[in-house]
């Protein structure tokens, strides 16, 4: 049986998960980060936060797709198959 999938708030925390991972797996600080994505801190923080209800816009994931050098599936991956490539 197939898994529902409320699409709005999965996605979203996959999206948020894997934004953080990124930026981590490059090194960068919060500061250093939202510099380089045009953002506050505070939306940054916000944007990685996966349950606060902030969203990310495409044009941001698509900076960040290219700031952080990665593709689209790995910010719609599961988190826990990145988070492997951190340790």
């Amino acid at each position: 049986m197939r898994r529902k999938y409320n699409l709005k708030v999965d996605i979203k925390k996959n999206i948020c998960q894997n934004m953080k991972i990124a930026r981590k797996l490059k090194g960068y600080s919060v500061d250093e980060a939202s510099e380089l994505l045009d953002v506050t801190n505070e939306h940054l923080k916000r944007i990685e936060a996966p349950n606060v209800a902030n969203y990310i816009s495409f044009e941001l994931l698509y900076i960040a797709m290219n700031v952080y050098k990665k593709d689209a599936n790995f910010f719609f991956n599961n988190p826990s198959e990145n988070e492997k490539i951190l340790k």
